[in-house]
């Protein structure tokens, strides 16, 4: 009974290792991220821009506007990722454990 309970610890330990590699490997956090930092770095060519870059455009900063936009969409993402987390591939919910089942049953 012991070595099936080492060995079904052992599984239960893989499968968490196997769902916080798929969390740090989540999609969404490396879009949002590079979307953040390019949105950043739009914004400051927006907030640095001179007026003959401002006349070009027609009188829009387009760049401060598109690095507003850039940046909104990689925080998104960020809060995407942040409010539903992966789970484990194939992992179903735990069942609840009633007090004597499996004793006595049957």
């Amino acid at each position: 009974m012991s070595e099936e309970y080492e060995y079904q610890h052992e599984v239960e330990e893989l499968a968490q290792k196997s769902a916080t590699a798929a969390r740090l490997f989540d999609v969404r956090r490396i879009i949002g991220g590079l979307f953040t930092i390019y949105g950043i770095i739009v914004l400051i060519a927006g907030f640095t821009a001179s007026d003959a870059d401002v006349r070009k455009a027609s009188g829009i900063n387009i760049n401060l506007w598109t690095g507003w936009c850039v940046l909104a969409v990689g925080l998104l993402f960020l809060l995407w990722m942040r409010l539903r987390p992966l789970s484990a591939p194939g992992a179903a919910p735990k069942p609840e454990s009633r007090p004597g089942a499996g004793a006595g049953e049957g």
